[in-house]
């Protein structure tokens, strides 16, 4: 989990042409913008085109991007008062890198409120921050759970998405974005910053494709 690199993207179209230009295979994190998240999962699907595919590990070393992710999951709570001392408190130590602490805070919360779908989606966030943004089963039973206690909580769509990113699956990714603004309403904390992603991976993909065909003209000539 070491030799990332952090790098402040001015717009996805700047971040798009850094992309096509890194030769390393890193990732690209952007801990200020509203569009963290997209910065720093663009590469994981980019990539290298010389090299064979890879599993991006792209979370949990920089604590800059991890707490966006957090923020815009508690951004994404329905904010039932039952769960919130749990949540606070395990996002503390989320904040800080220490995913087992977290973890198990909320777990504690859940043998309590079992039917909250804040505290199954918190506890699916972490699972993802601690395999390294990797969807992995328990991750996708707490989202699952959450989505059924609650099937308008947008935080179980918008990381899965987020995992499709990591897989290098923009497509699916910006469908299941879509899904999510679908059902946000106007005054939804978590809008603006998800629609700026959602609108800079399609720039992104945009310029990607360009270059590509450019590329592939200059070839043909």
């Amino acid at each position: 989990m070491s030799g990332w690199l952090g790098i402040v993207l001015l717009s996805a179209v700047v971040g798009a042409a850094l992309l096509l230009s890194v030769n390393a295979r890193k990732l690209l994190w952007s801990p200020v913008l509203a569009a963290v998240v997209l910065g720093m999962a663009g590469y994981a699907w980019q990539g290298r085109p010389d090299l064979p595919a890879a599993r991006a590990k792209p979370i949990a070393a920089e604590r800059g991007a991890a707490k966006a992710l957090i923020k815009m999951r508690s951004d994404m709570d329905q904010n039932f008062g039952q769960a919130k001392s749990w949540l606070n408190l395990a996002d503390g130590f989320a904040r800080e890198g220490n995913y087992g602490a977290a973890a198990g805070i909320i777990q504690g919360g859940i043998r309590q409120h079992p039917q909250n779908a804040d505290l199954w989606s918190a506890l699916g966030l972490v699972l993802m921050l601690a395999a390294d943004g990797e969807m992995t089963p328990p991750a996708q039973l707490a989202f699952d759970k959450a989505r059924k206690l609650a099937p308008q909580l947008p935080a179980p769509d918008y990381f899965e998405g987020l995992a499709f990113l990591f897989q290098r699956k923009p497509i699916e990714a910006l469908k299941m974005w879509n899904k999510v603004l679908d059902r946000a309403t106007p005054n939804a904390k978590w809008r603006a910053p998800l629609e700026s992603q959602y609108l800079g991976l399609q720039q992104m993909l945009l310029q990607s494709a360009a270059s590509s065909a450019k590329q592939d003209h200059v070839i043909e000539k």
